[in-house]
């Protein structure tokens, strides 16, 4: 059963030896539980750029694992698992691109029914081999 709920997201990227450049977004998305992994998803906005695009968070059972699809306008597969490097090809309207994701950090906070309310992520980003970047998510589940 799909629970509506509210979500802000606070997204940090810097580049090194720059100022973090910092989005917040305040959007109604929905939240369920399927196979032992709660889902969340929502539409993207143009403060995000990427209007025209739906993002799944998926979280793994038992939170060792997130996954961010989106699909749209911008279309990607992001993999996060602390400790471990992954890859991904990023579409977007401007060209495709190949990035690695190196997760530092997940952290899940449950309230009492087993439902996520706060999702931090602390991670790198490579581009392509040549743009490195230093970011954190945080998406507040108010239900």
């Amino acid at each position: 059963m799909n629970k509506k709920v509210w979500l802000s997201i606070k997204g940090q990227q810097g580049f090194y030896n720059e100022k973090p450049e910092i989005i917040e977004l305040l959007t109604e998305g929905e939240l369920y539980n399927k196979n032992n992994s709660d889902y969340i998803l929502y539409k993207e906005s143009e403060v995000s750029g990427m209007k025209g695009t739906t993002t799944t968070i998926k979280i793994e059972e038992g939170g060792e694992q997130i996954s961010i699809i989106r699909l749209g306008t911008t279309n990607s597969h992001m993999v996060f698992k602390k400790g471990e490097k992954k890859y991904d090809r990023y579409t977007t309207p401007y060209g495709d691109f190949v990035v690695s994701i190196l997760t530092k950090n997940i952290d899940i906070k449950y309230d009492e029914n087993k439902q996520p309310t706060l999702i931090h992520l602390d991670y790198h980003v490579n581009i392509q081999g040549v743009q490195d970047s230093k970011n954190t998510l945080e998406i507040q589940v108010k239900h």
